[in-house]
């Protein structure tokens, strides 16, 4: 049995009010309560085969982080959304880099992205990528397109990201040489 290492993070802050004294006879005059660990502390470290019949209790979740970069202390901020990038045209035939990026510290699990073309009948040089859990690294594909015209590429994901807009892109035909 293989374990990695998960982190449980808090998903909520930890809060306490300080004491306070007055006079009998005085409008008390209450303190604010104080954040002792924010949104985002990293609570625990532990290798597990999975999260399985595992649950987080109120407040915390778990989040795989197999390259340890998040230490007891640490604040992990989990993607929300990721980003689609990539040129505005394009050529028949000619490759296209595309670049997708997780926002804030990557996601709290491996995350699969599907690229498509809505059918236009291009080629990616993968049709999906990886986001590793607690890894906000871009990915890169290459798309190329087979005909002249607009095509969107749009791109969506398994770990409940917000996806991104389509990638509107006018394809030119090659010119002969």
């Amino acid at each position: 049995m293989t374990t990695q290492n998960y982190i449980i993070y808090r998903t909520a802050a930890f809060m306490y009010q300080p004491g306070y004294a007055y006079t009998q006879g005085t409008a008390p005059s209450v303190p604010d309560a104080l954040i002792s660990s924010p949104v985002g502390t990293v609570t625990e470290n532990n290798n597990l085969s999975g999260l399985t019949g595992i649950v987080a209790d109120a407040g915390f979740a778990y989040a795989l982080d197999a390259d340890g970069k998040f230490p007891v202390g640490s604040i992990y901020t989990p993607s929300t959304r990721y980003a689609l990038s990539g040129a505005s045209t394009a050529t028949t035939g000619t490759a296209l880099t595309l670049t997708l990026t997780p926002d804030n510290d990557g996601p709290g699990e491996p995350t699969t992205v599907t690229l498509s073309d809505g059918n236009a009948g291009g080629t990616f040089s993968a049709d999906t990528v990886t986001f590793d859990g607690c890894t906000n690294t871009a990915r890169t594909v290459t798309y190329t397109p087979k005909a002249a015209g607009p095509v969107t590429i749009s791109a969506t994901n398994t770990g409940g990201l917000t996806n991104p807009a389509g990638l509107n892109v006018t394809v030119g035909a090659a010119t002969a040489s």
